[in-house]
């Protein structure tokens, strides 16, 4: 069964310490965003789950009509079948994993007060990124500075690292831990709909033909082939109307991963009037963001809440650029006695020598860069 969480804890409203602290919840159970848990948190989908199942139905009714109606008019039936499974396969495992993994979700900090709230708000700060200076956002839901490319989800009520979207057909983010899953699974899609409009085509026009070259069919030769097999025809429209949609969709995330750069990024221009510091040359683009290993999760929904919301969030080194992409120097712009307590230098795991600024203690101003 699907739960969003404890029946005391309603939808929107904001976890408190009183709450994180009980000792018979779990971190799921507490969850300040709009996500439904199965298996006691094991799962986690997002708000859309709905539309989820309708696409996984809808892409089952059509292959199966396939399989059943339109391979086995065809020569090669067994391998023509097998190879449609596959993609049908592929497609609904990659369509899972992005609606299920951990898009990068930034635990939040509910310990932070409203006088401390306030007090980031009206503050500045600011990264530099391969010598591009970043502003950093404070986000007053989630009570965190946001590191760069980071953005609030107002669907999932969430923050997000390498926020992309949200995926109304996926019912989820996407951003830095499923983007390459949904890259996947838009190309698995367009695959499968570009196989399946070519066989059904293939199938209605030998059904067509045999109709022309028959002088016993009349007058109406594409009628008689449409009443001999209209599910060809049929499947051979609706994958054509869905590659018309998924192949520009294709098309423009082959663009932004051959740049480096999100859709949130491209719709709030925020390397309009800049160089995007994270682009570097397309093969390093394309293996930064679909082929590096996937930082681990900052969640752990199963835990006792207490331990999953007042845990610390965990400094990178990485630069968010890519390979060796450098330290990031974080620098407080507001007076000391007007913003949040001041900084100071640090040295971060795995970058001995380098120093970059860090709070005296783990809170949310320890951005995760």
């Amino acid at each position: 069964a699907v739960r969003r969480r404890a029946g005391h804890c309603m939808l929107g409203e904001p976890v408190t310490a009183s709450m994180a602290s009980q000792p018979s919840l779990k971190g799921w159970q507490t969850w300040g965003g709009r996500h439904a848990f199965l298996c006691d948190g094991r799962v986690m989908v997002g708000p859309d789950w709905g539309v989820t199942c309708f696409a996984v139905a809808l892409t089952t009714v059509l292959s199966v009509a396939f399989w059943i109606f339109v391979c086995p008019t065809l020569a090669g039936a067994p391998l023509v079948t097998s190879v449609g499974m596959l993609l049908y396969a592929l497609t609904l495992t990659l369509l899972v994993a992005t609606a299920t993994a951990d898009p990068g979700i930034l635990p939040r900090a509910p310990y932070v007060d409203d006088a401390e709230s306030l007090a980031n708000a009206s503050a500045e700060r600011f990264v530099e990124v391969r010598g591009v200076t970043m502003p950093l956002k404070w986000c007053s839901t989630c009570r965190i500075w946001r590191p760069p490319r980071a953005s609030h989800c107002t669907e999932c009520n969430v923050c997000v690292e390498r926020f992309d979207h949200h995926c109304p057909w996926t019912g989820q983010c996407v951003g830095l831990r499923n983007y390459r899953y949904f890259f996947g699974f838009v190309l698995s899609v367009c695959s499968l709909c570009a196989y399946t409009l070519v066989v059904s085509a293939l199938s209605f026009l030998h059904a067509l033909a045999a109709a022309l070259t028959d002088a016993t069919s009349g007058g109406d030769r594409v009628g008689v082939a449409l009443d001999e097999r209209p599910v060809p025809a049929a499947l051979s429209i609706a994958t054509a109307l869905i590659l018309l949609c998924v192949c520009p969709l294709l098309c423009y995330h082959c663009s932004l991963t051959c740049r480096n750069a999100t859709t949130s990024e491209e719709i709030k221009g925020t390397f309009a009037d800049r160089a995007n510091p994270f682009d570097q040359s397309c093969p390093a683009n394309c293996r930064h963001v679909l082929c590096r290993p996937l930082p681990p999760s900052r969640l752990h929904l199963r835990s006792a809440a207490a331990e999953e919301l007042g845990g610390p969030m965990i400094l990178r080194n990485d630069g968010g650029g890519g390979e060796g992409g450098g330290v990031v120097e974080l620098r407080p712009m507001a007076a000391a006695d007007e913003g949040p307590p001041p900084l100071r230098t640090a040295t971060l795991p795995g970058s001995e020598g380098k120093r970059r600024p860090a709070r005296e203690q783990s809170s949310p101003d320890d951005v995760p860069v």
